[in-house]
């Protein structure tokens, strides 16, 4: 009986030794210029880094819940996904960490219930989610959509050109997109700092809206909040009709207007010739449009 309990206890011992290893797995093979490229990763992180090869260089390290990494599809159309076990007992790291590299005209779909997502230098067309994970992007993509239930959003774009970000518990911070950007958040903070906006569409419900940013002459901007205030830095130059709106928040303008109707709850200005369209607009907070 001595003799089986200490051969079980080694056979343990040995068996959690052997689990505690780090489980690595590579991959290395030629795709399309512009290809299309889905990840999938459950828990951990998901971190791409464009280079000038049309290639895909994948290093990762296996979390304890991953069975496997499955790599399918076509040079031009490829999916990798990380599988794991349906039901497994396990003492260490459940995360798994993808690190990829792919060329920078490649289209990215990339999907992290619970992973953080991170890209840097893509050109290609970007879908990021993630439920709570966080997303950070410095990338040279046109178009990018990205969404999140309560991780934070980081986006450095300056050639994007159509962007869409929705969360609901997490901040976003948007630098040097221009164009068409929408950007939404139920209980966090947005902050833009971009180039010049043709459509601007800015939503919370309980937290702040900054902007500072250039607009063409007939741009389209709303931005709202319920129980925040919201900031607008224009530059001296603006040509808009402005819609200043709080029901029990002050209204503040810092630019000369030739025309003004208002009343305690709504301002309506004219600035410059009225070219574009401005709506700011907060329940319970101080709405502002000042200049840079």
């Amino acid at each position: 009986m001595r003799n089986f309990t200490i051969a079980a206890v080694l056979s343990l011992a040995s068996l959690l030794a052997h689990a505690a290893e780090p489980r690595t797995f590579t991959d290395h093979r030629a795709l399309s210029a512009d290809a299309r490229i889905t990840v999938r990763n459950l828990a951990g992180v998901i971190e791409v880094e464009a280079w000038d090869k049309a290639e895909l260089d994948l290093a990762a390290l296996l979390g304890e819940s991953a069975e496997k990494i499955d790599i399918t599809g076509t040079a031009a159309d490829l999916r990798v996904e990380v599988r794991n076990r349906k039901s497994s007992f396990s003492s260490g790291d459940g995360d798994t960490r993808l690190k990829l590299r792919v060329p920078a005209g490649a289209s990215l779909n990339l999907d992290g219930t619970s992973a953080d997502i991170v890209v840097r230098g893509s050109r290609g067309a970007i879908t990021a989610r993630s439920v709570s994970g966080d997303v950070d992007l410095a990338v040279a993509a046109r178009q990018i959509n990205v969404q999140t239930v309560s991780g934070d959003v980081r986006l450095d774009a300056p050639a994007a050109k159509e962007t869409r970000i929705n969360t609901v518990s997490g901040d976003a911070d948007v630098r040097g997109a221009a164009g068409a950007l929408s950007a939404e958040s139920v209980s966090g903070d947005v902050q833009v700092a971009g180039g010049s906006f043709t459509q601007l569409d800015l939503k919370s419900v309980s937290g702040d809206i900054g902007v500072q940013a250039a607009f063409v002459a007939e741009a389209k901007v709303k931005v709202e909040s319920l129980s925040g205030d919201v900031r607008v830095n224009a530059p001296a130059s603006l040509s808009a009709e402005v819609t200043l709106k709080t029901f029990s928040g002050d209204k503040y303008c810092k630019f000369d207007v030739h025309g003004n109707s208002s009343d305690s709850k709504r301002a309506v200005l004219r600035i410059g010739e009225g070219r574009g369209e401005f709506s700011l607009t907060s329940f319970s907070g101080d709405v502002t449009l000042d200049k840079q």
